[in-house]
């Protein structure tokens, strides 16, 4: 299998060196790296790139001083040559004085972006990436038309939560009081922060949770057979190519449900009521 090659366009040495270049081993791509405008340009002419980091705030040429202006000149440049759209994750600390910039980045089309200094935790720097290759894998996939008989992929949909069950896309997933521990995981992973996103939980305070008697080890291999029955149950029922982590990702911190799950939680007792008919 060919490794994914990712282009790095960022003059600050200290950032790739200390974050960025740990963050790619960890995903186990190859990469490159350009100082500026300039350089990724050649680089662009010669290669063909899986995704691009580019920094805002780069020079021109080499020795020259960085600006806004040629960080976006640069995405006018990928985004008008002729080849495959290649996802771009903007990094930048320059949000706060160059709105009418940004919107013309967001109109070019910009995929992903963080902030410098990147964030620990959260929307970490590998969260994004993740995220943004997730999204654009499944749009490029949409896009191809669907031969009659084929899977579809999956592109997220909505976790459904009962007092005694939760389904994914209308089909049941996991029933409370059921042998194994897939109602509880996925009733600690439903809740949000307060900013609104999913909350990221180690296996450890996960094992934990479920209770005293569960181990570290347990814990893993619990959420990696509730991966493989939603995979199963999506695969069958929808005949939809749901991947193992496309429901539940991990990063080096833990585990969390991905950002094009939306949660609704239902407690509408004829519905509960209907449901338990149904399997009697």
């Amino acid at each position: 299998m060919r490794r994914m090659r990712f282009l790095v366009v960022e003059d600050d040495k200290q950032i790739k060196t200390q974050t960025i270049d740990d963050c790619l081993a960890s995903l186990g791509c190859a990469s490159d790296w350009a100082t500026n405008q300039q350089e990724a340009n050649e680089l662009l002419a010669s290669h063909e790139y899986d995704l691009i980091l580019l920094d805002l705030k780069i020079p021109s040429r080499p020795g020259g001083e960085g600006s806004p202006d040629y960080g976006a000149n640069l995405l006018k440049q990928i985004r008008a040559r002729t080849q495959r759209r290649v996802p771009v994750i903007l990094m930048t600390g320059q949000h706060q004085y160059c709105v009418d910039l940004m919107v013309e980045l967001s109109e070019l089309g910009v995929d992903g972006s963080i902030s410098k200094p990147f964030p620990a935790t959260g929307r970490t720097l590998l969260y994004v990436i993740r995220d943004v290759l997730r999204k654009f894998r499944r749009q490029r996939l949409l896009s191809e038309p669907i031969i009659s008989g084929q899977m579809k992929p999956f592109a997220g949909g909505v976790l459904s939560v009962y007092p005694t069950r939760f389904e994914l896309c209308d089909e049941t997933i996991a029933l409370a009081g059921e042998k194994g521990y897939a109602w509880s995981i996925l009733n600690i992973l439903k809740d949000k922060n307060a900013q609104d996103r999913f909350v990221c939980i180690s296996s450890d305070v996960l094992a934990n949770r479920l209770g005293p008697q569960v181990s570290q080890p347990s814990a893993v291999q619990s959420v990696r057979t509730l991966r493989r029955r939603i995979q199963r149950i999506m695969l069958d029922r929808l005949s939809s190519d749901c991947g193992m982590h496309d429901v539940i990702a991990n990063d080096r911190i833990g585990y969390l449900l991905l950002d094009w799950i939306t949660v609704e939680c239902r407690d509408d007792f004829a519905e509960e009521l209907f449901f338990d008919l149904q399997n009697t």
